[in-house]
């Protein structure tokens, strides 16, 4: 008996190792990595800022938390998205009595930009929030409200009605 304890111990771990390996598997849904230009080769910009994310470049997914994203001259479709914070009270009632607690609300909006990026020029991500609801674009200059001309965009999540 004591001769299979080794051989039910691997029977064992050999599923388990099975499960393991595979959640650490890519998705089967993962976006592909961006591949930038290299380095020396002409590049537009963009600023992703503070409170918004370039998320993607023509489907392929972007680093997570880098600042800056350098595109080679010509079209693309650029991923962009702009999280807002809305913190307001909620009333919970406990034993007859209510009490007041902070609900975040967090809505994410999700837009894709697609225009002709130029080589040298410095494109911005903006991000604001009206009434707690998130508006993101892109643009030419730090503080614009406007897309750059020729550029189009669609609202994919959390659009305004």
């Amino acid at each position: 008996m004591n001769a299979l304890c080794p051989f039910n111990a691997i029977a064992v771990a050999l599923p388990a190792l099975a499960l393991l390996s595979a959640c650490a598997a890519t998705s089967p849904n993962a976006l592909p990595k961006y591949q930038p230009p290299a380095d020396g080769a002409p590049a537009a910009i963009i600023d992703v800022g503070k409170h918004g994310r370039a998320w993607s470049v023509d489907g392929a997914e972007t680093p997570s938390f880098t600042s800056t994203i350098r595109l080679a001259p010509g079209e693309h479709r650029v991923g962009i998205n702009c999280l807002s914070f809305e913190i307001s009270p909620a009333y919970v009632v406990l034993g007859g009595g209510a009490l007041a607690a902070p609900f975040v609300k967090t809505p994410l909006q999700f837009v894709l930009v697609t225009g002709s990026f130029e080589a040298g020029r410095t494109y911005y991500t903006r991000c604001v929030a009206v009434d707690g609801q998130p508006r993101a674009w892109l643009a030419d200059t730090p503080d614009g409200s406007d897309l750059p001309q020729g550029f189009t965009s669609i609202c994919t999540r959390e659009c305004p009605h």
